[in-house]
């Protein structure tokens, strides 16, 4: 069988964690939009599939969620009557909402600090 992406060159793609539950990824064996065999990296714990995101970002954004009450999606709420299933799975796709903040702040602050340090440096 000749998969469209190997396991191995799944493996490689993996960088950090899940962005949802900051669990482990692996390659998962799958078929792609046109039916090929391949593998896609995902997490076998919340069922997403995902390359991956930094530590430190699911870390900054888990916090921004659970200890700061961020909402990434406004029309995603944990409700009284929610199972312990229904409001751990809200809370991880804000968490993953987040990280996509985080990453834009963490982006912009590396490019102002680098212009001014090359600013610093001209003069």
């Amino acid at each position: 069988m000749k998969y469209k992406i190997t396991r191995q060159q799944c493996q490689n793609n993996i960088s950090g964690v899940c962005p949802q539950c900051g669990g482990t990824l692996e390659p998962i064996e799958t078929v792609d939009n046109a039916g090929n065999p391949t593998f896609w990296c995902g997490c076998l714990k919340c069922c997403q599939f995902s390359n991956g995101i930094d530590q430190k970002v699911y870390t900054i954004a888990k916090a921004l969620v659970e200890d700061c009450h961020y909402r990434h999606y406004s029309h995603i709420r944990v409700e009284d009557g929610d199972s312990e299933d229904t409001k751990r799975y809200k809370t991880e796709t804000q968490i993953g909402g987040a990280c996509n903040i985080v990453n834009d702040v963490i982006r912009i602050y590396k490019k102002i600090h680098k212009e001014r340090f090359q600013q610093s440096k001209e003069e």
